[in-house]
């Protein structure tokens, strides 16, 4: 059992569409307000990969838009939980065919990569939230 030291949940949004970097800043904040050395290039492309995704797939990419950002911190391991705002038919996957020319898919294949593990749950109310843990 993970025994939690600090927990920091908040949500990122816009007048306009969301915008990933505030996102990806947001999460930069915490992570050094609390003085934690995780390899932050990594955790940074994470955020963005996934936070891209709601934007793009979920009603998180309109107007008004935006997401739940869930940081779990211990001594060991960070858990970022990124919830987005619903309205999408599918859910998070990684592609199982694509083409090395292919513009998009890829992201949760990097997530999977750089990651020392990563889910996906869907609520209730539709909101998919996409969740990644790394260890120091």
């Amino acid at each position: 059992m993970i025994v939690w030291d600090e927990v920091h949940t908040e949500r990122v949004c816009s007048g306009g569409v969301l915008d990933v970097r505030e996102v990806r800043a947001r999460v930069r904040q915490v992570l050094v307000r609390y003085g934690q050395t995780f390899e932050l290039g990594d955790v940074d492309l994470l955020v963005c990969e996934i936070a891209t995704n709601a934007v793009r797939h979920s009603a998180s990419g309109r107007p008004g838009g935006g997401v739940w950002v869930t940081l779990l911190l211990s001594a060991a391991r960070l858990r970022v939980e990124i919830q987005d705002d619903g309205g999408s038919d599918g859910r998070p996957m990684i592609p199982v065919q694509g083409s090395a020319w292919d513009e998009a898919g890829r992201g949760l294949l990097m997530v999977r990569e750089l990651a020392d593990c990563w889910g996906t749950l869907r609520g209730k109310d539709g909101r998919h939230t996409v969740c990644f843990e790394v260890v120091r």
